[in-house]
């Protein structure tokens, strides 16, 4: 069974394939400085890790306060309280887009390394992995989105039946 990745173990995993990448690259060929020099990668990188991080702050505390108003309303204790919250956090969809996420990862870290050693190569890699890191972003984006509109289906349901009280 594959863990879920957060935002951190995808930072590490990035920062671990611009390594691998840039193993095979001789060193004269970097003493040039360039578009897609290792610097592009770098900025790559933050931009994803960046992003990564701004949807986790701004969606992970409604996220939780969503679930625990959703925990008292239905008065789950705090061992039916995970039985609960799970489906709203994993689902089909979820799974789905962490499986994208994991395969764009590991389409990023088979790029071939020989290609480092060219100007083309690496500018090729690096349209690769731009796009590739867009697309992480665009799933984790999409996940967020997921989540957070179940949760409010659920926390309008009980707003609703709250007021009826």
């Amino acid at each position: 069974m594959r863990k879920k990745l957060g935002a951190s173990e995808i930072g590490m995993q990035v920062r671990g394939l611009f390594i691998v990448l840039f193993v095979g690259a001789s060193a004269p060929a970097f003493a040039q400085a360039t578009v897609c020099d290792a610097g592009a990668f770098k900025a790559v990188m933050a931009e994803t890790s960046a992003a990564i991080s701004g949807l986790q702050e701004a969606n992970a505390k409604a996220v939780q306060a969503k679930l625990q108003a959703l925990r008292a309303f239905h008065n789950w204790s705090d061992e039916a309280y995970p039985a609960h919250a799970t489906p709203f956090v994993k689902d089909d969809t979820t799974t789905a887009l962490d499986a994208a996420n994991r395969a764009l990862l590991v389409k990023v870290q088979s790029f071939d390394a020989n290609n480092a050693a060219s100007e083309e190569g690496r500018c090729s890699m690096l349209r690769e992995f731009r796009l590739a890191m867009d697309e992480v972003v665009k799933n984790t984006a999409a996940k967020w989105r997921h989540m957070v509109a179940k949760l409010d289906a659920a926390t309008s349901t009980v707003m609703q039946a709250g007021m009826g009280e």
